[in-house]
């Protein structure tokens, strides 16, 4: 049986260096009290559990330069309202968070234009949308299809059932299974 760190430090150096079962222990012990969060804070429905991904991908991909002399759940939540105020400010301008490289922009709408003022974060959005759409060629066509639809055209549940021609109750239960696979995948990658 492997030893589980008490301390949410010690997780994080595991992390560091390597260990994959680091990565998933940190993400169940803060993925409740982030969803909490998040639907309290920003009251968002079925968005929340796409932005806890998107959440945990920026902290661990920023997971070097976390001070183990503060909480990490401190600093994730500092991720997590950063993350959160973006979504909200994007899906005012109606752009969206997940993007398929390969699609062009609407030419005639200038809210898909990405700010291009950062090119850091123009870079990470880049990588993210890469790593998500490779996993999402992954998952089986059942999965892969409302996954497409939603994550990279910012479709909302109504808009697949129509272009799929399914009920809205299937495509919440496919987009449900698509995130957990998801998830996993991306944890583990």
């Amino acid at each position: 049986m492997q030893h589980i760190p008490q301390h949410d430090r010690d997780l994080v150096a595991f992390a560091l260096e390597g260990s994959q079962y680091a990565y998933s222990l940190l993400m169940l012990r803060h993925k409740g009290a982030l969803k909490s969060y998040i639907q309290h804070h920003f009251s968002l429905g079925d968005e929340a559990e796409e932005l806890i991904l998107v959440i945990f991908g920026k902290a661990f991909s920023k997971l070097d330069s976390y001070n183990p002399r503060f909480s990490f759940s401190t600093w994730l939540h500092a991720i997590a309202e950063n993350a959160c105020i973006d979504f909200v400010r994007k899906q005012r301008s109606g752009a969206l968070i997940f993007r398929s490289l390969s699609q062009p922009f609407d030419s005639h709408s200038t809210e898909d234009i990405p700010d291009l003022s950062n090119p850091e974060t123009e870079l990470i959005a880049a990588q993210q949308s890469a790593l998500l759409l490779t996993h999402i060629d992954r998952l089986t066509p059942i999965y892969r299809e409302p996954a497409r639809l939603r994550f990279l055209n910012g479709y909302a549940y109504e808009e697949i059932a129509q272009t799929l021609s399914i009920p809205k109750s299937t495509v919440k239960i496919r987009i449900h299974r698509a995130k957990e696979l998801l998830s996993k995948w991306i944890i583990n990658s």
